[in-house]
């Protein structure tokens, strides 16, 4: 069993983020049905989200999983709330839950604290199997995932370490300016990163590259 961040014995107990209401209501109560899994709670927004965690942590009642979608209607991608959630309550297992299932956004989600990957055209009882792997204290990614992941991994080992944090940002849809503010550098040395980066992937501009690494 986990530990939340005051070390009591975490139950196996989920929430769930998603901005398409009948998909996380849906999804939420098939849980239940099926598994022995009790939700305490879920959203359709990273604010309110964040407002349902402070309250949890204060009352000693965090999730075992957060199950996380990416894609939110007027928000910036999951990637940013996940990271955020990982550092504030790290014994809080994250899994992502999207219909984007590229090896490069597979890949940026683990390094932002996903404890597991897996993508809206799974069955049902993987996402259960998921949930109960990673509450064991295992990593999972839906197989289906796993080859893309490694082919993925070789392609970006020829990258650089900035190289590859321009590369997650360009995954993210950040712009040159909202990439270069946010590593601190030049814009102009955002550019020359980027050209780098299309040349050892072999794409030609910045919509190759996320149609072939980030869809």
């Amino acid at each position: 069993m986990g530990l939340n961040v005051r070390g009591k014995i975490m139950r196996k107990t989920f929430y769930i983020i998603d901005d398409h209401e009948m998909l996380r209501v849906g999804t939420r109560a098939w849980i239940m049905t099926h598994s022995s899994w009790v939700c305490v709670g879920d959203s359709g927004t990273h604010e309110q989200a964040f407002s349902d965690f402070e309250i949890m942590d204060k009352e000693i009642n965090l999730p075992a999983i957060l199950i996380c979608d990416l894609n939110f209607y007027g928000e910036n991608t999951g990637f940013e709330f996940m990271q955020r959630i990982h550092e504030l309550y790290p014994d809080v297992k994250i899994i992502v839950y999207s219909m984007f299932f590229a090896a490069g956004m597979v890949q940026t989600a683990m390094d932002c604290g996903a404890n597991g990957y897996i993508s809206k055209n799974a069955s049902s009882e993987e996402l259960l199997e998921c949930m109960e792997k990673i509450y064991a204290g295992d990593d999972f990614i839906q197989e289906e995932l796993q080859t893309k992941l490694i082919k993925y991994s070789k392609i970006t080992d020829a990258l650089t370490r900035r190289e590859k944090k321009v590369m997650d940002l360009l995954l993210q849809r950040y712009s040159n300016d909202e990439i270069a503010a946010q590593l601190n550098i030049k814009k102009r040395a955002v550019e020359n990163y980027i050209s780098i980066i299309y040349e050892k992937t072999g794409v030609n501009d910045r919509a190759e590259l996320v149609l072939k690494y980030g869809q």
